[in-house]
C-alpha cells in the first residue's frame, strides 16, 4: 500500500479549489481513490497527473489505523433502490451555488458519517455541524437522510435570511451594498434601493452590472470626505469575503473603512465566497465587535 496519500482537504489545497471540486472530481472518475477505513485517500501519483506535473511534497499523510464510527441505526423500512446517476439530482431553493455543490458531491459518494462531521469542522461550517447533529440525534435515519434534512433546514434559514435583509432595506436608508457581489444577490436587492447605496469596491465593474453604471459609485473616484459621511450613517452592510477559522478576509479598503464606524453599524451581512481572487487585497478580520454582528447570507 502505497504510503503518500492525500486527504480531500490537502488535495483541495494542492490544486487551489475548493473541496468540493475534488469530490466532483472524484465523481466523475477524474481522480482515482483508495478507501482507508472510513476515509478517502487520493494517491500522490493522481493528484501529480491532474496536475500534469510530477507529484511529491513533504505535505502527505500517513495511514495508521483509525476507530470505525458509530453508524446510526436505521429502520426497517422499504425504500426505493436507486442505482447510481448523473441525472439524479437534489434540488433545494434557498441554497447557495457553493452549498448546493457540496450537498451534491457529498450526496454522490459512499460517505460515513464520522467523514462528514469531519469536513463540516475542517471547513469551519460550524452552523451546520450543530444543525446536522441535532437532526442525527432526533431522527433514525441513514447518514444520506440526514444530510438531506440539514440542507433542506439550511435553505430555509437562507431564505428567511434574505428576506429580513429585504426587509431591512426597505425601513432603513442607512445601508450600504459593497460590490462586488454575485448576481443571484445583488439583482434581488435591485428594487429595495435607493441612489446613492450602491458602492463599488474592485476597479472594474462585473459585466452583469453594466446596464447599472449610473447607479454605482466608485470608491476609488468618490469625494473621500462624501464617502466617510456615508459610512459615518451607515447601519447595515453588505459585503463579500472568505470565512477562515481566524475571522473574515474583506478587502483591505473596506475593512478600513468598517472599522472607523464598526460601532454605528448594526449588521454585516456577509456571503462567503471559495477563494480569494489573487489581484486583491484583503485584510483578516478577528475583532469580536466585528465578528458579532455578522449575518451570514
Amino acid at each position: 500500500m502505497q504510503d503518500n496519500l492525500y486527504s480531500i482537504k490537502q488535495t483541495a489545497k494542492k490544486l487551489n479549489v475548493s473541496t468540493s471540486t475534488i469530490r466532483r472530481q472524484i465523481s466523475k472518475g477524474l481522480l482515482k481513490t483508495v478507501r482507508i477505513g472510513n476515509s478517502i485517500r487520493i494517491p500522490e501519483e493522481e493528484v501529480g497527473k491532474y496536475l500534469k506535473i510530477p507529484g511529491g511534497d513533504d505535505s502527505t499523510v500517513k495511514i495508521s489505523k483509525e476507530t470505525a464510527p458509530v453508524k446510526p441505526q436505521v429502520k426497517n423500512l422499504k425504500s426505493l433502490t436507486i442505482s447510481s446517476s448523473k441525472h439524479v439530482k437534489y434540488i433545494i431553493p434557498g441554497l447557495s451555488s457553493i452549498e448546493a455543490e457540496t450537498l451534491e458531491a457529498l450526496l454522490g459518494d459512499a460517505i460515513e458519517a464520522e467523514e462528514i462531521f469531519s469536513f463540516l469542522q475542517d471547513e469551519n461550517y460550524e452552523k451546520l455541524h450543530r444543525m446536522l447533529s441535532k437532526i442525527v440525534k432526533e431522527n433514525n435515519l441513514s447518514i444520506k437522510q440526514n444530510l438531506i434534512l440539514l440542507f433542506i433546514e439550511e435553505g430555509i434559514y437562507n431564505l428567511q435570511t434574505k428576506k429580513q435583509l429585504l426587509l431591512d432595506l426597505i425601513h432603513n436608508e442607512n445601508a450600504l451594498v459593497l460590490l462586488p457581489l454575485p448576481p443571484h444577490l445583488f439583482f434581488n436587492f435591485l428594487e429595495f434601493l435607493r441612489e446613492g447605496q450602491i458602492i463599488n469596491t474592485d476597479q472594474i465593474v462585473p459585466p452583469h452590472l453594466e446596464e447599472f453604471k449610473e447607479l454605482i459609485i466608485d470608491i476609488d473616484i468618490i469625494d473621500p470626505i462624501k464617502l466617510h459621511e456615508k459610512f459615518q450613517k451607515a447601519e447595515i452592510i453588505i459585503i463579500d469575503g472568505m470565512k477562515t477559522k481566524g475571522g473574515m478576509m474583506i478587502r483591505r479598503n473596506v475593512a478600513n473603512l468598517i472599522a472607523q464606524y464598526i460601532n454605528n453599524i448594526k449588521k454585516i451581512y456577509f456571503h462567503n465566497i471559495p477563494r480569494l481572487p489573487k489581484d486583491q487585497n484583503f485584510a483578516l478580520i478577528n475583532d469580536k465587535n466585528f465578528l458579532a454582528k455578522i449575518v451570514d447570507l
